[in-house]
């Protein structure tokens, strides 16, 4: 197991609003059963995984009292267990726009939820930039500040970091249910829409233009949160991690995640890895950490669900005083993408934050970020479009021949070249004492750039976009797409 790391050793990314201080009580959730409760993840106005069996859960203090379930024309009913929970499940359905209601009730208290819909769900894991609200990114798209209606087919479940960390009572153990219970599912009017998750909302708009099926989408994302807080405490110890930076380990697990088991969903976008960029050693190790995430994610919620990762943005230079080490996480997110099966990685690196936006770690640049993930989850779920255009040009292998090394590439979409027109500039190779030493490089066919070798020298790597300078800087290589390429870091084989 590799050394335990502490909070101390790896402080947490800052964040675009204060957090609450964090609690060093360790009180645990009181273990009591209400008179009655159907599980908070339902409500009014919510989407239902179309095409699966649908388990709507909750609890009683009455052991054996019968619970009946009435959903359009299907009843369903069954018996509060000994633990105090019961689980009415529905047969699976197709998608609908049409409204339905839905009855659940017992004896003891009954709950009717309205406007109900058959569609895909999604979620959105990470940290902040996957948290950051559509409010403050509408700049970007004023056509899309101006229609901001109720009537879209999508709807919304916010949860947030903020609450979460006020929570202390649900940091140490799983919660049994959604934490916040003013949260429910919401049409995507104004007021709901501006608090929700910027790159959650983009991508429920743009995947209802394309796809004729109603979207839902759910919130389980923390500002700051490191991967060994999204983990559940018994994965994050495995993984080698005993503390937490702004709460416990597994703490975001427990009260964002954990409540959340039983929920059937389609995929998730997930934008996290800034706060491992603050020391080298967890940075390096983020491709195992994170393919055990989702390996973990998966089991628990019990099934395959698509994994739709951000390779993360840039951000201006500020940040070497935060985390420095964000070019290894970068090169680590790409190696994931070949460790976890059903994944696919967006590119960010080219929309961080410039020079005039007011914060250098959230980039308000959310909206083409969304594009490229609803156009590899159109391409990757729905059959629309091909995953060769939807994709950057991904690297497969750096092969020495002569003085050069020839770094070859699939998905590229009719060809590499530039963003700027210009020759490939970003490239750069390591030496066998660790250095990073810029090279130059050309594009010699389709999918092939040669990348020159410094004489006499031992050389490890060749690197792309392996820095963290602003993202204007850190190279141009694209696509015929004209998507960018990936940062990456390839061994450096014999040919």
């Amino acid at each position: 197991m590799k050394e335990l790391i502490t909070a101390e050793r790896a402080p947490a990314m800052p964040q675009r609003n204060s957090i609450p201080e964090a609690a060093v009580k360790t009180e645990k959730a009181p273990l009591c059963l209400p008179e009655w409760k159907v599980a908070g993840i339902f409500s009014s106005h919510m989407v239902l995984q179309r095409e699966r069996p649908i388990t709507i859960w909750g609890w009683s203090r009455h052991i054996g009292a019968v619970v009946t379930g009435v959903w359009g024309e299907e009843t369903v009913s069954a018996a509060v267990d000994e633990t105090g929970r019961f689980e009415l499940v529905f047969q699976p359905r197709a998608a609908s726009f049409a409204p339905s209601r839905m009855t659940v009730a017992s004896a003891y208290g009954s709950d009717t939820f309205e406007d109900v819909l058959s569609g895909d769900v999604w979620v959105v894991g990470g940290q902040s930039n996957a948290e950051l609200a559509l409010e403050p990114c509408l700049g970007d798209t004023p056509e899309i500040a101006q229609t901001l209606r109720e009537d879209h087919p999508f709807r919304l479940f916010t949860q947030t970091q903020a609450y979460a960390v006020e929570c202390k009572q649900f940091y140490h153990e799983p919660a049994r249910d959604v934490i916040n219970p003013e949260w429910r599912w919401q049409r995507p009017g104004p007021e709901a829409a501006k608090s929700f998750s910027a790159i959650g909302y983009y991508f429920a708009r743009l995947l209802t233009e394309h796809v004729p099926v109603p979207v839902g989408v759910v919130m389980m994302c923390a500002g700051g949160a490191c991967l060994r807080e999204l983990m559940p405490l018994e994965l994050a110890h495995e993984r080698g991690y005993t503390e937490g930076a702004n709460m416990p380990v597994g703490g975001y697990y427990n009260t964002l995640i954990a409540p959340l088991l039983g929920l059937q969903f389609k995929g998730q976008l997930f934008f996290q890895g800034e706060s491992e960029g603050i020391w080298k050693e967890m940075a390096l190790a983020y491709d195992g950490d994170l393919a055990a995430f989702v390996a973990d994610e998966r089991q628990r919620f019990g099934f395959n669900f698509s994994f739709y990762n951000v390779q993360l943005s840039s951000y201006r230079e500020e940040c070497d005083a935060h985390f420095q080490h964000l070019y290894w996480v970068r090169s680590r997110q790409l190696m994931a993408l070949e460790q976890i099966p059903n994944s696919y990685l967006a590119v960010s690196r080219d929309l961080g934050s410039r020079p005039e936006d007011a914060d250098f770690a959230h980039s308000p640049h959310k909206y083409p970020l969304a594009q490229r993930l609803a156009a590899l989850a159109l391409a990757g779920d729905y059959g629309v479009g091909g995953l060769e255009a939807a994709y950057s040009p991904l690297p497969l292998s750096a092969v020495r021949r002569g003085g050069e090394a020839v770094v070859t590439f699939r998905c590229v979409n009719g060809g590499l070249s530039t963003l700027d027109a210009a020759p490939p500039a970003g490239f750069s190779v390591l030496d066998a004492a660790g250095a990073q030493i810029p090279a130059q490089a050309r594009i010699t066919a389709s999918d092939t750039v040669c990348v020159q070798l410094p004489e006499g020298m031992d050389i490890a790597e060749v690197h792309f976009a392996m820095t963290n300078m602003a993202y204007a800087a850190q190279g141009n290589l694209c696509g015929g797409s004209g998507l960018p390429a990936p940062a990456f870091a390839l061994p450096l084989q014999n040919g």
